[in-house]
């Protein structure tokens, strides 16, 4: 008994941690929710007939990500980019060489511009990564961070709006009324989406379960579209959250107190042999 309500304390006390961190990440743009499963551990047959075997509580089986797409919600930002359907953007590591660095993916899109004239995450600072935008405007080559200092003659000041269209191409009109192509967005995607490794907030990694990333360009090939002015915001919804809480929360306490009982069982009985 006390074996069977211990699993299910710390079943429960696993759950509420990943209900609590769907909780605090509410807000964080393009974070995804995680549900906890779980499986019935089975103990041995108690006799020969069949169907009376006695478990032995539950266990976490996994934490699965949801993917689904979270709201988009229309910002003041043309810096702000939100995905509409499959795919992520992709974002390499600040200073480091495009060869060496380690891609991270996300769909959080509010990107800055650095003083070198890098696009980058605003929070973290990594430079979101792009394709170059070849003559007669197709795309292709190999993805590197996006630099708008050339297009725009060596000086940012000169830039009067950044556009960004549907399919991910980042362009810039000067002050004399130029209008340049920088680059086109890299999305990635991934066989296995659910095997992607969260690095924290909305930001993934990949690993051999993921499989090594797809990248490609937005509206092709079955990859989602650009929307610039929005970010998705996280597809947690706090009423669910809540009430699966509180389901936890329960299911924590039914058990302890089986626990105890269990535990003041054990005493009484040592007690009542030893007298």
């Amino acid at each position: 008994m006390m074996k069977t309500a211990l699993t299910g304390v710390m079943s429960a006390s696993r759950d509420l941690n990943v209900i609590s961190n769907n909780l605090a990440n509410a807000m964080t743009v393009g974070f995804k929710r995680s549900t906890s499963q779980f499986v019935d551990v089975m103990g041995a047959s108690q006799n020969d007939r069949p169907g009376v075997d006695i478990g032995q509580g539950a266990m976490q089986q996994v934490v699965r990500r949801s993917n689904s797409q979270g709201s988009l919600r229309t910002t003041d930002s043309v810096l702000d980019v939100a995905l509409t359907g499959q795919g992520f953007f992709t974002f390499g590591e600040p200073g480091a060489t495009t060869g060496d660095m380690q891609h991270s993916y996300s769909r959080a899109g509010q990107l800055t511009i650095t003083s070198e004239g890098q696009l980058v995450d605003r929070k973290s600072g990594k430079p979101i990564l792009g394709l170059p935008v070849l003559s007669g405007g197709l795309v292709g080559g190999q993805a590197a961070p996006i630099n708008l200092t050339i297009a725009a003659g060596g000086d940012l000041a000169q830039i009067q709006t950044i556009s960004i269209n549907p399919k991910g191409v980042v362009s810039i009109t000067r002050s004399d009324g130029v209008r340049r192509d920088v680059a086109a967005l890299a999305i990635s995607r991934f066989i296995n989406e659910d095997g992607l490794k969260n690095q924290g907030g909305a930001t993934m990694l990949a690993t051999d379960d993921s499989g090594p990333e797809e990248l490609g360009r937005a509206g092709r090939d079955g990859m989602g579209s650009i929307l610039q002015g929005s970010v998705e915001e996280a597809n947690v919804d706090m009423t669910t959250e809540m009430l699966r809480m509180i389901q936890a929360q329960q299911a924590y306490n039914g058990n302890a107190r089986a626990l105890q009982t269990g535990s003041e069982m054990l005493r009484s009985s040592i007690e009542t042999l030893t007298r």
